[in-house]
């Protein structure tokens, strides 16, 4: 999937902020691989701007746990051993858990109308086998989770959340296009929305701490295994 070079900005977002989505998009999406240098000069040109807006953009994805800064050798995308991985996984499960108990408490009908919309528009991209229409289902499915604990009114959990997210999430979608399969997790999905919806906090709690727990398995099997010694 190639990287599309930027337009001009709409007035209410800068340059940068603009850089730093689609070079997002770019490394989530995995056209840079974990590990890869950043040469600035070759990924300006890839995106049609200049070098400034670039770096202005590169530290706040080392800030998301994106990439990650080299003494004398520059960015890089950050990379994740499998120990490392189920810490995050760990860390992720304790947050998304307490989070769940706290939301199905709280959430608003309007809380159920986003979820319920959202995970309708899921399952749509779920049927689709091409790239642009994956990277949409992965957008959403972060807004999907998102929805489903914004009501606990935890905002410091939830940066948390989305940090560990961070770490992992391009891994989460380099073995999704390696397996091809999206079913499990959109089941998984939608059994989620119907817990949230009908307000089951018992199995939504037990869904949630389920599903980070499958993703996990789901991941760490789809990494490369080492060469025997």
């Amino acid at each position: 999937m190639p990287i599309e070079q930027l337009s001009d900005p709409a007035p209410s977002q800068t340059l940068p902020s603009m850089v730093y989505q689609k070079l997002r998009d770019a490394i989530l999406n995995g056209i840079f691989r974990p590990g890869q240098m950043l040469r600035q000069d070759e990924v300006a040109a890839r995106l049609g701007v200049s070098r400034s807006p670039l770096r202005e953009a590169l530290p706040r994805l080392e800030a998301d746990g994106i990439v990650i800064l080299h003494p004398r050798r520059g960015y890089a995308v950050a990379s994740l051993d499998p120990k490392q991985i189920t810490e995050v996984f760990d860390l992720r499960c304790l947050l998304e858990t307490e989070l769940a108990r706290r939301a199905i408490a709280r959430r608003t009908e309007a809380d159920i109308a986003a979820v319920y919309g959202i995970a309708s528009e899921m399952a749509t991209l779920a049927e689709r086998a091409d790239d642009e229409s994956r990277a949409k289902w992965f957008d959403l499915n972060m807004r999907f989770h998102t929805a489903l604990l914004s009501p606990a009114d935890c905002p410091h959990h939830l940066r948390a959340l989305d940090h560990s997210r961070n770490l992992i999430e391009a891994y989460i979608r380099t073995e999704t296009r390696l397996t091809g399969d999206l079913t499990e997790a959109q089941q998984e999905h939608i059994q989620l929305a119907q817990a949230f919806v009908l307000g089951d906090a018992e199995k939504f709690v037990t869904l949630t701490r389920e599903h980070s727990e499958h993703t996990r398995r789901r991941l760490l099997a789809g990494l490369p295994k080492p060469d025997p010694a």
